[in-house]
């Protein structure tokens, strides 16, 4: 583990990451904001929303967003020092499982369409599974129907 200061200002607010030296990556651990995320039925509405998204960190009742760093790292240090390293860095990875059931996560099995698949919000924007290159993502596997 390393300290980074990419913006090389003051020492307070450093950020705490691992540097895959094999890769070149530079790695920022992300938590959620609550000590943990538990499993449960999380949406129930028995019409969905067609035209909006229903954002976990927002909309569900208990919902949670998650952060980056650690609680020896001030919230606002993290966000700054995240901005510089994505402004230089040339492309980012991000890993989210999502554990579904009754739900679709990317491909809809029953109409073979992506008008349900999931929207992450990321802090500049919506990432979806098709559009612009840059703020799209890639699924690895989808088991969800």
């Amino acid at each position: 583990d390393y300290w980074l200061d990419p913006n090389q200002g003051s020492t307070k607010d450093v950020i705490k990451v691992f540097c895959n030296m094999e890769t070149g990556e530079t790695c920022i651990s992300a938590h959620p904001i609550s000590a943990s995320i538990p499993r449960k039925t999380w949406w129930t509405k028995s019409t969905p929303t067609a035209s909006k998204p229903v954002w976990f960190g927002a909309n569900m009742n208990g919902g949670t967003k998650f952060s980056y760093g650690n609680k020896e790292e001030l919230p606002n240090a993290v966000t700054i020092q995240i901005r510089l390293i994505r402004l230089l860095s040339k492309e980012g990875v991000q890993n989210v499982t999502y554990h579904c059931k009754n739900s679709v996560a990317v491909n809809d099995g029953a109409t073979g369409n992506l008008k349900k698949a999931l929207i992450l919000k990321g802090s500049n924007g919506q990432v979806k599974v098709q559009g612009n290159s840059r703020l799209r993502y890639t699924v690895l596997e989808d088991g969800c129907s």
